[in-house]
């Protein structure tokens, strides 16, 4: 979970004992919050209420709410803010794997309004997230019709080099990179890559190697196949290829997602981290359509793109909004009306 969203300001806490937790390592049922206790700190989930019994991993903590006090998805937000975030990477145990143990997480302070108002701001915080999530989903099976529509239309394997071009990534200089917005977006690998767009993280001023809007981007270095699409014209490094068609961009990705098992024989060769050079990235085979059907395919994959596009978009926004409103509801700077919510 990113630490990016930290704010400045003053918080009125009370302690987490404000409500009763019982904190059995063992199993999980429907309402409680797991959160992660070693390697990267900071996730929190919550099951959904009516859910069958999980059994949880030693690395994870079971927090169980007493709802007559706090609403378990107020609570969950309230572990997602910046001020929690804070809390626990400066009570971490960083001796070995840094990691928190019961007695930390139950000394972790959230704001605790009355039970009206937690539920109010839960609602607020929870449609945008349920407008994100179904997003999400349109994505997903926006993105299955265009892998249908492709997999009709195949009727022959080509050699990637003959239907793209490539560029392989290089990195910038480490002193020409921020985190400002300042040049081109820069990605290195899948660290940086989302559903279907990369996350903008780093900027280059001095960028070598670009690829264009549009582009495929295929991770070229453990895991390797990992695609995303360019959304916008970008900077690559040395874990990503950039595959660039001028007439048939939404074909060539399908193709390339039709395609992952090309990418199979190279993920274990007896090497630590698997990778691909140039020469296999050219001579790679890809499924591909006859150039009768190549136009209408097109038109047909980039409406699905464009709608995806708009749908990730919208995400984006009502991403930043969900976290922008995040700290100032739990603080009480900005607040929600409590009528109407079932207390």
């Amino acid at each position: 979970m990113s630490h990016g969203r930290f704010v400045s300001g003053d918080f009125v806490y009370v302690s987490q004992e404000k409500f009763e937790a019982d904190l059995s390592r063992n199993s999980a049922q429907g309402g409680d919050l797991i959160y992660t206790q070693r390697g990267t700190l900071g996730q929190v989930a919550l099951l959904p209420p009516g859910k069958e019994l999980h059994v949880i991993s030693q690395s994870q903590m079971r927090l169980r709410i007493d709802e007559a006090k706090a609403d378990p998805l107020y609570v969950y937000y309230a572990s997602t803010s910046p001020h929690f975030l804070w809390q626990i990477d400066n009570r971490a145990i960083s001796t070995g794997v840094p990691h928190i143990n019961l007695g930390i997480l139950g000394d972790l302070e959230i704001p605790l309004p009355s039970i009206a108002e937690q539920r109010a701001i839960a609602a607020t915080l929870g449609a945008l997230d349920d407008k994100i999530e179904s997003n999400r989903r349109a994505v997903t099976i926006a993105e299955q019709l265009g892998d249908a529509l492709f997999a009709a239309a195949a009727s022959e394997s080509r050699l990637l080099s003959d239907v793209a071009d490539i560029t392989m990534g290089s990195s910038p200089k480490g002193a020409d990179l921020n985190e400002d917005g300042d040049g081109l977006p820069f990605y290195q690998g899948t660290r940086d890559f989302g559903v279907r767009f990369p996350s903008l993280r780093v900027w280059t001023t001095a960028p070598v190697r670009t690829a264009a809007k549009s582009d495929t981007l295929m991770s070229v270095r453990a895991p390797v196949g990992e695609l995303n699409r360019a959304s916008a014209d970008c900077c690559i490094g040395r874990g990503v290829a950039a595959i660039h068609s001028d007439t048939h961009p939404s074909t060539l990705y399908y193709a390339m997602r039709s395609s992952s098992s090309a990418w199979e024989k190279f993920q274990g060769e007896g090497t630590v981290f698997a990778s691909v050079n140039k020469t296999d990235v050219h001579g790679a085979e890809i499924r591909w359509v006859g150039d009768g059907a190549l136009l209408e395919l097109e038109d047909k994959l980039r409406a699905i793109d464009a709608r995806i596009e708009s749908l990730e978009s919208e995400t984006q926004r009502l991403t930043a909004l969900r976290d922008a409103l995040l700290p100032e509801l739990l603080s009480g700077r900005m607040r929600v009306p409590a009528e109407g919510v079932a207390a």
